[in-house]
């Protein structure tokens, strides 16, 4: 059977070109199709071209095509790949520096706190509508998503009934790969007994059972053996190996601390632990190097080598498993991937509800969470907090609720933190006024004064 691809973000130049490495490379797409969408024209129609030069030069049986039609791009398609960013670097960057003019500083911003919410608020309805897309013109594809917050993201594309829909990760290589782990308890890789048991939440997550091949505890190993003090404070707290430590850190309002002065501009500011505040202009930098090469590759003449090896490799390579999922539903393979998905039961103690990040197998049945027991009830406690905002906050964003938003806004753990009532709400009008033209579910009529 033909597969046909979606990728909703289809213009993105840091995004699609691996990708298309990956879909060139699958078996399973042979003779297939992928579909780019987007509503960029101009980058669309780059990626397009370069995807089908790519092609034309490893002589694949792969078909590229391009629309800035969403409802059009997913008729007859088996998955729909998901990664886009509403406002975009822009966006982002606001997401930054507002919140740094309260005292409230956050390094990513892409998840959770002021920056995360506002994510989710331009994000969420876009998901939404994509989940109803499909529900209608292709309702036993898979939505595979790649977009942040991940949790309320997935929230988002599983509010319509029926749709198939998970979320993947960039981070979770870290814990599949044995060499990954083996540093970090002091082995060699082969003496690691894979997988481990993982569980949390998407950028709070951590391994939470590890055996040798011998039987022996290997996370108990991991707590004399790893310098990094995240990982140790994790490990010596929960017992726990984080993955991705540094989303980690944006979890806790105290181990969120800045270092350097502010002085008005937060963007490179130094913060505890050896992070840094994300540069937006770095951003910009490394997306336009991205478009630099697809702009040169598909000009009318090209002087250099246009290959999947001459395919340069993006900062997030080695984490990209969507086109592996794919072939595991594709082909029944009833493999094991980390995903994010509705909790189900996986996490005993968390809300069945939940957006959880566990073991799934996946396989042609599609994907099906394993049992995965408990987290310590501490860490359980701190993550059903979180889940609880990004609940709100997707209500919010689905609905247009301000009252709703403002609670998400009260009940994030780094404003309850840093701000009092008055400053909350000044802040979040700020942000909701920098974003005003990003979201049309608001009516912006006011909302219950914080103090109510």
């Amino acid at each position: 059977m033909a597969i046909k691809v979606t990728i909703v973000g289809g213009g993105s130049s840091m995004f699609v070109p691996d990708l298309l490495r990956r879909f060139l490379r699958a078996p399973c797409m042979n003779g297939g199709t992928v579909t780019l969408m987007d509503v960029d024209e101009q980058r669309l129609a780059v990626m397009e071209k370069l995807g089908r030069r790519l092609v034309e030069a490893e002589k694949a049986d792969l078909k590229i095509e391009s629309t800035v039609d969403q409802r059009g791009s997913l008729v007859g398609a088996d998955f729909v790949v998901v990664a886009i960013s509403v406002g975009g670097m822009r966006a982002w960057e606001e997401d930054i520096e507002i919140p740094a003019r309260y005292g409230v500083f956050m390094h990513i911003a892409d998840s959770i706190g002021p920056g995360g919410i506002m994510r989710a608020f331009r994000n969420a309805p876009v998901l939404a509508s994509i989940s109803r897309d499909v529900a209608e013109v292709a309702p036993s594809a898979w939505i595979l998503n790649y977009t942040n917050p991940a949790t309320a993201m997935t929230m988002a594309l599983q509010s319509v009934p029926g749709v198939n829909a998970a979320s993947l990760c960039s981070c979770t290589w870290m814990p599949g790969n044995a060499d990954w782990i083996a540093e970090r308890v002091g082995v060699a890789p082969e003496e690691i007994q894979m997988p481990p048991l993982v569980a949390g939440l998407n950028h709070c997550a951590g391994i939470l059972e590890l055996k040798l091949r011998d039987g022996r505890d290997a996370l108990a190993l991991a707590r004399k053996h790893v310098s990094e003090p995240i990982e140790r404070w994790a490990l010596d707290t929960y017992g726990m190996l984080p993955y991705c430590w540094a989303h980690w850190t944006e979890f806790y309002p105290q181990l969120q601390q800045l270092v350097d002065t502010y002085e008005g501009h937060a963007q490179g500011l130094a913060m505890a632990y050896g992070r840094r505040i994300y540069v937006m202009e770095e951003q910009r930098a490394r997306a336009q190097k991205w478009a630099d090469l697809a702009a040169r590759w598909t000009a009318d003449e090209v002087s250099e080598e246009i290959s999947l090896a001459a395919l340069p490799h993006g900062p997030e390579d080695e984490g990209i498993e969507v086109v592996d999922v794919i072939q595991a539903i594709a082909e029944n393979r009833n493999q094991l991937f980390i995903v994010n998905t509705k909790n189900g039961g996986a996490l005993e103690n968390m809300a069945e509800d939940a957006v959880v990040e566990v073991q799934a197998v996946v396989g042609g049945h599609g994907i099906s969470p394993i049992r995965s027991g408990a987290v310590p009830e501490a860490l359980a406690a701190h993550l059903s907090l979180h889940f609880a905002v990004e609940r709100l906050t997707v209500e919010a964003a689905l609905t247009g609720d301000e009252g709703k938003a403002m609670q998400a806004f009260l009940h994030d753990p780094l404003l309850m933190a840093r701000l009092d009532l008055d400053q909350t709400r000044a802040l979040y009008r700020e942000l909701m006024e920098a974003n005003r033209s990003f979201l049309p579910q608001f009516r912006f009529d006011g909302i219950p004064d914080a103090a109510e």
